[in-house]
């Protein structure tokens, strides 16, 4: 799971609607199953990985592999001295009773530690389109 949230100048978390039924969202939200991250070659373009989501790919103890997650697309203004943070975690970003009627995501095959490598040999990066005032 992968949140894009926004940090006001003042350092404070600046909320955002969505799903409709909720004000106190991030800028914009990926997931993906890594067992489902096999790359649709045609579909995808260096600013949106498309899965195919035809066969589960999973990992033995131990193994390294390369995870392209989509985040969807959100027009938000960032203005100077505002900053974009990443979240990255391996459950749901926000966790709501259940009666706010939500995908919980809570049924998982999920077992064990999972490691996120990042930085030197293993690299990681986000796209972000910036788009000049006019």
């Amino acid at each position: 799971f992968v949140a894009i949230e926004k940090i006001d100048r003042a350092g404070y978390l600046v909320p955002f609607a969505f799903f409709g039924n909720h004000d106190d969202g991030p800028v914009a939200l990926g997931w993906l199953r890594v067992s489902h991250r096999e790359l649709d070659k045609d579909k995808s373009t260096p600013y949106q990985p498309v899965h195919k989501h035809e066969k589960e790919m999973t990992l033995k103890a131990g193994e390294i592999v390369p995870v392209e997650i989509e985040i969807w697309p959100s027009g938000t203004l960032f203005e100077r001295g505002e900053k974009l943070r990443v979240v990255v975690q391996g459950s749901d970003i926000y966790a709501y009773p259940e009666e706010r009627h939500t995908n919980q995501h809570t049924d998982t095959v999920n077992r064990g530690a999972h490691v996120i490598y990042a930085g030197g040999k293993y690299d990681s990066h986000l796209l972000v389109p910036v788009i000049p005032p006019i």
